[in-house]
């Protein structure tokens, strides 16, 4: 099934509806499986900033449709739209800059590598994998899609260069990351090598304890809880923290010292607090709990900041509505099982999408989703990372994405896409 993202909406339209609508075009008549709106892209800033970026990733998911009219058969399956051209992950994942030209892009799209060389260079990359694990036995070796195909090779050819010594011990990383960086992964257990390290570089990251590594992190979080447990926990009550990997101890230090001294603010102490992460770049109000916090951040900016964030009364009140709402959308005429986004939702806006459905249904009594439509997914368009778990969904062929915060004739105008 096509969706025309083209199609005249009575009131203006919503950026994340559209994007959504604009991948399902792209999935249907084009092949692209993946699209990511700034994959890589780490210095947001705060919450609102999101919605600006997810502007101009419509502006490029629409720029990239545009030329793949132009230039077919790209077998291009995977886009992130971001400020860059490259060609990364093999030969099927692109970025694009967001703002580029239309003949920039087709220009890039003509410039495909041949099949013959895609195999020789794919063939290549085994034949180093396969020399590399003889070598070190690495349980999971990729490269990051923030470097190039040509940066990913040099990084193997780098790997597969070193001369082992006689009995060296085994490598303990579960998993190796070539990138354009070098520092801990994902967790204690991942690790970051720069594609354009010396040999000698490499085999010394590579020879490190995993646990030595994170042994100094760990200590410092059993010194902040120790310190801060009694403001963070107690007073706040907030039931997780942690630091970015990317965040010095000292940074850490700061932005956990700065999350202490706000608790002696009585509005900060009746604010919800689920998991709170300190970050290296950014400052999100996720939901009615969760949130992350840039580490330099005075105490004034934090509180001021955090100050729209629900109330515990306010938060438990929407919770509890939503929770009876969806309870009456159950077995509704539609056809449709109607959700709230588990992650990343307030409550407030699943009373309002719920409350808007309601409306909807009981307006058009005699409309009936199609097949394989079944239920429908409120997600907050206004965040980065919920738009790019809507778009790539593994369940997007059986439910209908919709930003929580549409309109009653937006929420029309979109389901009836979808229905008889």
């Amino acid at each position: 099934m096509t969706l025309s993202p083209s199609e005249p909406f009575a009131s203006p339209p919503n950026k994340f509806n559209q994007l959504i609508l604009t991948k399902g075009s792209l999935e249907s008549k084009f092949g692209v499986r993946f699209v990511e709106c700034f994959p890589f892209k780490e210095n947001i800033g705060f919450t609102e900033v999101q919605i600006q970026l997810i502007e101009q990733c419509l502006a490029g998911v629409q720029l990239f449709e545009s030329a793949l009219n132009k230039v077919p058969n790209t077998e291009i399956h995977s886009v992130g739209i971001s400020t860059r051209f490259l060609r990364t992950g093999g030969f099927s994942t692109i970025l694009i800059p967001w703002d580029a030209s239309l003949e920039k892009v087709m220009s890039f799209l003509r410039a495909k590598v041949s099949k013959a060389e895609q195999e020789r260079f794919l063939e290549k990359i085994s034949t180093l994998k396969r020399k590399i694990n003889k070598k070190f036995r690495i349980f999971s070796l990729y490269c990051s899609q923030q470097i190039s195909n040509e940066q990913c090779m040099s990084g193997y050819n780098q790997l597969a260069s070193i001369e082992t010594i006689p009995n060296a011990k085994p490598i303990q990383w579960q998993e190796i990351i070539l990138d354009d960086r070098q520092g801990l992964g994902k967790d204690s257990h991942s690790f970051r090598i720069k594609y354009d390290a010396s040999p000698k570089e490499i085999y010394k990251s590579l020879q490190q304890d995993p646990q030595s590594v994170w042994l100094p992190r760990k200590k410092m979080y059993e010194n902040i809880k120790s310190k801060d447990k009694q403001a963070i926990e107690k007073k706040l009550q907030v039931a997780a923290y942690f630091c970015s990997t990317e965040l010095t101890e000292e940074n850490c230090l700061d932005g956990v010292t700065t999350l202490s001294k706000a608790s002696k603010n009585q509005d900060m102490r009746m604010k919800p607090w689920g998991e709170v992460s300190i970050e290296k770049y950014n400052t999100f109000i996720k939901d009615d709990f969760d949130v992350s916090i840039r580490f330099d951040l005075s105490v004034d900016e934090l509180v001021t900041y955090f100050l729209s964030k629900a109330n515990k009364v306010e938060a438990t009140e929407n919770a509890v509505l939503a929770e009876k709402l969806e309870k009456r959308t159950l077995n509704n005429s539609s056809g449709l099982r109607a959700i709230c986004d588990l992650e990343g939702m307030r409550s407030k806006l699943c009373v309002k999408a719920f409350k808007n459905f309601i409306k909807f249904v009981s307006g058009r009594r005699d409309y009936r989703v199609k097949e394989p439509w079944a239920n429908i997914m409120f997600i907050d368009g206004a965040q980065l990372a919920r738009v790019n778990f809507a778009l790539n969904s593994s369940a997007r062929n059986s439910y209908i994405y919709i930003d929580a915060g549409s309109g009653l004739e937006e929420l029309r105008s979109h389901l009836m896409r979808f229905g008889n």
